[in-house]
């Protein structure tokens, strides 16, 4: 007899959880200057912790979020605090809740798209309040951009991975 997705164990989400914010934020640390050209960004901790809020909401409290802001914002070398503030915030908005059975896509990307929009704001917001001036807001836009447009391909990895284990 299977067992109901209610009656599933949490541990393995215990282990996941940490391990893939930490590969995220190595990721999103590691050099990816083009030659010649922008310095561009993936924000993979938000998008990390955004298809965990989808997931399991009861496994990314705020702290979780305060913290990966607060080891984004030591590993970007900008102000501290800045991508913190910028998660809490958009996550206490926009924080998508659990949905039993299905999940439809376009209701994910909206939320998505919300979250990413506050926060994307917020820093701006926060960056500029912190260094003292209006900060240039073109690479926040590019790497905004770019996560939005490969947020689906993240999505849709992680929805092939649930239905391939038995303990996602």
């Amino acid at each position: 007899m299977r067992k109901k997705s209610n009656d599933r164990s949490s541990w393995p989400d215990f282990i996941l959880i940490p391990l893939t914010l930490v590969i995220s934020l190595i990721l999103y640390a590691a050099p990816s200057r083009i030659p010649t050209g922008p310095h561009v960004s993936l924000l993979l901790p938000l998008i990390t912790l955004f298809i965990w809020s989808v997931r399991t909401p009861t496994l990314t409290p705020p702290w979780l979020i305060f913290l990966t802001g607060v080891a984004q914002d030591l590993l970007s070398g900008g102000p501290m605090g800045v991508w913190a503030l910028a998660y809490l915030v958009a996550f206490s908005i926009g924080r998508p809740r659990q949905i039993e059975g299905g999940i439809e896509f376009m209701t994910v990307l909206g939320r998505f798209l919300l979250v990413g929009a506050i926060a994307l704001g917020v820093a701006a917001l926060a960056g500029a309040a912190a260094v003292g001036a209006p900060t240039g807001i073109t690479a926040l836009i590019t790497d905004g951009v770019l996560t939005i447009i490969l947020f689906p391909v993240f999505a849709w990895v992680f929805a092939r991975r649930k239905e391939r284990t038995s303990f996602f």
